[in-house]
């Protein structure tokens, strides 16, 4: 697939990603995630038989409920490294 690369999930490139300081206000950073797409990454983890789902108990809003484990992508990450950020922190 043109544009896609990794190992077993497609990551579309939009260019070469480098590192920068450039840093927005907290008001203006908030209409920019209000405007741009926000990639996400959520996981079904099971356990060993397969049988039993293992999932996050959230202690804050928005809802404080079960939820699968998971979230927003950093720029520069693949799929796989969100899942695997996300994993580390809520396990």
């Amino acid at each position: 697939m043109s544009g896609f690369q990794g190992d077993d999930v497609a990551h579309y490139i939009t260019g070469e990603w480098r590192p920068n300081s450039t840093r927005l206000d907290d008001q203006e950073y908030g209409r920019a995630l209000d405007c741009l797409v926000k990639g996400c990454v959520d996981l079904l983890l099971l356990d060993s038989t397969g049988e039993k789902v293992l999932l996050g108990k959230r202690a804050v809003e928005p809802q404080p409920d079960w939820w699968f484990i998971g979230g927003r992508m950093k720029v520069g990450d693949s799929p796989l490294d969100t899942a695997a950020r996300n994993v580390k922190r809520e396990t």
